[in-house]
């Protein structure tokens, strides 16, 4: 007895749909729309198509009005319409336009959808996992970097779709989801600014007292050289891989296991409380930067500079503090080289550095402070993945 052929349906549905899923090429389901603009003469703000946040307003990702020309062509996109970039949409370069009318470059391709088609439905399918596969598929050009999706192959790829009521009910679903991670993100934005701020008003800066104190304790001033020695201890091979740490996550870590006893030895002692410079190996700090080591005692690489504390800091303000503007402004400011050379007269310059060290008891309140300000970002950030994941779950169960 032959097997009954699956039907085409998702892994998971709403209650009271049963039917098939049915095949539609995208040509059936868009229609390329072409308006030419000029964005100043119509008042229209220039959006642009990222991978990581869709359209975005150029004004909020970058100023690059200084290079948009006289004669630059623009299509419009009115609200509910769809555009994609034909040069990277295989990395998901597709997005609806949920707002007002905008221009965008006029390379981008704009699609109005067919009224059989729910536009939030649509807007997550196109960016499911098969679909992205098949936007590969369909690109043309000789070399992989240069390949494209124009309209007409863009329009042979076939999605599988429901009815319109159950598009209508998975689209209100992403929806909801969409909006509680762009709600999540901008509670990050909020929870960072307030970061920001906290440590503006509460660290010294250029020699002044903090705006904010939380006792009237006097600061003290050291120069750098007072309070923090140059450290040559290497690893004498008593500790283990698993004592690495990571200066750039500032996690523990691990080296390969081919790594010898030998390599091993030429790893520097890092001990809790004490600060390691990342010289010019970061593009987040591109002259460099410190950290403080609050994980333990451990090893760190040969490759940066360690240094051992002479007196007993609370190690969440010294996180704070050590990287703070105040220790870094100048040193930074003269550095113009990424090298070797210019990363020793970095810390030259570091060591001559006064710094502002407040009393024991109120780097304790301040450390709390940071610490408190830090777990709320964290935990906002472990929701928002957990959201991402979610979204991440639902597009590949309620989609084919």
């Amino acid at each position: 007895m032959d097997k009954k052929p699956e039907k085409l349906v998702p892994e998971v549905r709403f209650k009271g749909f049963t039917d098939d899923w049915e095949q539609h090429k995208l040509e059936n389901v868009f229609t390329k729309y072409q308006k030419r603009i000029n964005p100043t003469q119509q008042n229209l703000e220039l959006w642009s198509l990222t991978i990581d946040q869709g359209l975005v307003a150029k004004t909020k990702r970058y100023d690059r009005s200084f290079l948009v020309r006289k004669n630059d062509i623009f299509n419009l996109v009115p609200k509910g319409y769809f555009v994609y970039n034909p040069m990277n949409i295989t990395l998901g370069t597709i997005d609806v336009n949920k707002y007002h009318s905008i221009a965008v470059s006029g390379y981008y391709i704009v699609l109005k959808s067919n009224d059989q088609f729910n536009v939030a439905f649509l807007a997550s399918l196109l960016h499911t996992s098969s679909m992205i596969n098949k936007y590969k598929r369909f690109s043309t050009g000789s070399l992989l970097e240069k390949q494209r999706l124009q309209f007409p192959n863009f329009a042979k790829v076939k999605i599988i779709s429901p009815r319109l009521s159950e598009q209508t009910k998975i689209g209100l679903l992403m929806n909801q989801v969409n909006n509680l991670i762009d709600l999540q993100q901008r509670k990050l934005e909020q929870l960072n600014l307030l970061q920001k701020y906290v440590k503006e008003k509460t660290l010294p800066s250029q020699k002044k007292l903090p705006k904010l104190r939380f006792l009237n304790t006097p600061y003290n001033t050291y120069k750098f050289s007072e309070l923090f020695k140059k450290s040559t201890k290497k690893n004498d091979g008593q500790i283990l891989q698993n004592h690495v740490i990571s200066v750039a996550s500032m996690r523990w870590g691990k080296l390969p296991k081919s790594s010898s006893e030998a390599y091993m030895k030429t790893y520097f002692i890092f001990n809790k409380g004490d600060i390691a410079y990342e010289g010019n190996r970061s593009k987040r700090y591109s002259f460099g930067r410190f950290v403080a080591n609050d994980l333990g005692n451990g090893i760190v690489s040969h490759v940066f500079s360690v240094f051992n504390s002479k007196i007993n800091f609370n190690l969440e303000f010294l996180k704070n503090y050590i990287n703070s503007e105040q220790v870094m402004r100048d040193p930074l400011r003269m550095s113009t080289s990424r090298t070797t050379m210019m990363t020793n007269l970095v810390l030259k310059d570091i060591a001559k550095q006064t710094l502002m060290i407040p009393s024991k008891n109120e780097q304790d309140l301040l450390g709390s402070l940071y610490k408190i300000t830090q777990s709320m970002i964290e935990l906002n950030e472990k929701q928002q993945q957990e959201l991402i994941y979610l979204k991440k779950y639902l597009l590949q169960k309620l989609f084919i």
